[in-house]
């Protein structure tokens, strides 16, 4: 993406965030914020830090399935640091995928090859389960008959989801690279989208490529994978459920998921860090539901200050790591340097 049109998108997201908080009753919102206390905020934090444990432990297992085994708590560590990255990355969560490679290559000493076969299928895995998710949750939503999610076109689009992902899946195993040929179908037919391009495109073809060998010879590994994918997402509307209770309003199971499924298709938007749309969709979401809007803006301030920690502490990794790096390639090169007889003298 070039950096025109991420400022755009930067520039149409301050936009619509402004839009969603002018007018906003910002006393009824403190007043919701303020009844959260330190027992609360301390569980939220532990629910968080439970996730990226789950998020880490599939690419751990990855790791280990390639022959290069890595401590999980390094790899906590790393993947703290590139989710930093992504999450400032206009797009799905993507961008930080570099340098969780260069991390692993120089301070792990894992070949290129594991690296990035690792942090490919890893990303590969957390799109496939998040559309499974998304779309299952869309589905219940609409046999409920749910005021967000009605209708049979809905009922409709969420059974050809699943019915695409299942064959997915198939088509893994049997070679046939069904992404592949799909991605490179829609370049040749609308070169003119902007994704089409991207790194998302890129990860998904060279995923499913390095994906095939690696699930054809250890099932056992990929269905261990995949269910520390649906713990995550347990996870996921765990902590919105908990969010929901220490804010007085307790989400029955329906309105749990429609919540969670428009916060986190807010995040698939290409606008970094989801900005202005989270802003706009929780407190339309929650009013829609009878909760009010005040409410949902809660929710939302809730989750952009909880990965505004993240992504400092992301951040601090990652220019611990890149300085790290810099100053050891210096002593290296003065300690190869030869002693002048000046020098000794």
């Amino acid at each position: 993406m070039s950096r025109s049109r991420r400022w755009l998108f930067g520039l149409l997201g301050l936009a619509l965030a402004w839009h969603a908080l002018r007018g906003v009753a910002w006393l009824e919102v403190w007043a919701l914020l303020a009844g959260i206390g330190p027992l609360a905020i301390l569980s939220i934090a532990a629910v968080n830090l439970l996730l990226l444990t789950l998020m880490t432990a599939r690419w751990w297992l990855l790791l280990r399935t390639l022959g290069s085994p890595v401590g999980l708590l390094p790899l906590c560590a790393y993947r703290t640091a590139a989710n930093a990255i992504s999450y400032l990355t206009p797009g799905p969560h993507f961008g930080g995928e570099p340098l969780s490679i260069y991390l692993l290559n120089h301070r792990q000493e894992t070949s290129l090859s594991s690296a990035s076969t690792s942090v490919i299928v890893d990303r590969l895995l957390e799109l496939l389960a998040s559309f499974v998710v998304l779309s299952l949750s869309m589905g219940i939503l609409v046999l409920t008959e749910n005021d967000i999610f009605a209708g049979s076109k809905g009922l409709f689009f969420v059974i050809a989801v699943l019915a695409l992902f299942t064959w997915i899946l198939s088509a893994l195993f049997t070679g046939r690279r069904p992404l592949s040929r799909s991605v490179f179908l829609l370049k040749r037919l609308c070169p003119f989208i902007p994704w089409t391009n991207g790194a998302l495109m890129e990860i998904i073809v060279r995923g499913e490529t390095t994906a095939e060998s690696v699930f054809r010879g250890n099932r056992h590994q990929f269905l261990f994978a995949n269910l520390l994918s649906l713990a995550h997402w347990l996870g996921v509307f765990t902590e919105f459920w908990l969010m929901s209770l220490f804010l007085g309003f307790p989400l029955s199971l329906w309105h749990l998921t429609a919540v969670v499924v428009v916060a986190r298709l807010a995040f698939f938007t290409p606008l970094p860090a989801g900005i202005g749309v989270l802003e706009s969709a929780l407190p339309w979401v929650t009013a829609t539901l009878g909760l009010g809007g005040t409410f949902g803006l809660s929710l939302c301030l809730i989750i952009r200050f909880r990965d505004l920690l993240f992504t400092l502490a992301g951040i601090g990794l990652a220019m611990k790591y890149l300085t790290c790096r810099r100053k050891a390639v210096i002593i290296k090169g003065t300690l190869a340097e030869p002693v002048s007889n000046d020098a000794l003298k």
